[in-house]
């Protein structure tokens, strides 16, 4: 019985959108972004007559944006608008990712050669069975592993680096300093043989 109650309120804990933020656009309009615990899913909501209408969503990981996607009618915005709204979101989700209660690390796989830190953010090198290839991961709170991008490498150096989908819109100097960083763990896992 105990058991039975817990379960079911670790499930309404997940199920319950909580609302991280609300803001104005230029033209007036009033918006919020809604997620849930322990999901990559926000939903962007615009107050019409009153009552909300949703708009859009999001997926992030780790705190961090991945993708927006706005409903049919929203689509047609300009891509100056849909670039603010983003970062009111990104912003508003990174915040309240800072905010939840932080677990300890989780152990990595084996297979990860190293880890570095950016923005408050952890990414894990992880090489696969093909020498030349490795993977590009963020890592979540619990230690999940969400590939970013692919890497080709010739003994630890970067000869070529794909976002995967979602990661595609990562400003250019991150990819840069994901490259830097990822190069610098690959050479020294080839120096050591670990690839």
């Amino acid at each position: 019985m105990m058991t039975q109650s817990l379960r079911t309120a670790d499930r309404a804990r997940k199920t319950d959108f909580e609302i991280l933020g609300e803001w104005e656009t230029e033209k007036g309009n009033r918006l919020m972004l809604k997620a849930r615990r322990l999901t990559g899913y926000a939903s962007v909501w615009l107050y019409y007559h009153g009552h909300p209408v949703k708009i859009g969503y999001a997926l992030h990981s780790s705190g961090v944006v991945r993708e927006v996607r706005w409903e049919t009618h929203w689509r047609e915005q300009t891509e100056t608008w849909k670039a603010t709204q983003r970062r009111h979101i990104a912003s508003l989700i990174a915040a309240w990712h800072a905010d939840l209660p932080q677990t300890p690390r989780a152990e990595l796989p084996p297979s990860v050669v190293g880890t570095f830190d950016i923005d408050g953010f952890r990414f894990a090198v992880e090489p696969t069975a093909a020498s030349e290839h490795a993977v590009l991961n963020v890592v979540g709170t619990t230690g999940d592993l969400t590939p970013v991008a692919d890497l080709l490498h010739e003994d630890g150096r970067i000869c070529g680096m794909a976002t995967r989908p979602g990661w595609k819109s990562t400003p250019n100097d991150r990819k840069r300093h994901w490259r830097l960083e990822s190069e610098a763990i690959l050479t020294r896992a080839a120096r050591l043989g670990r690839l």
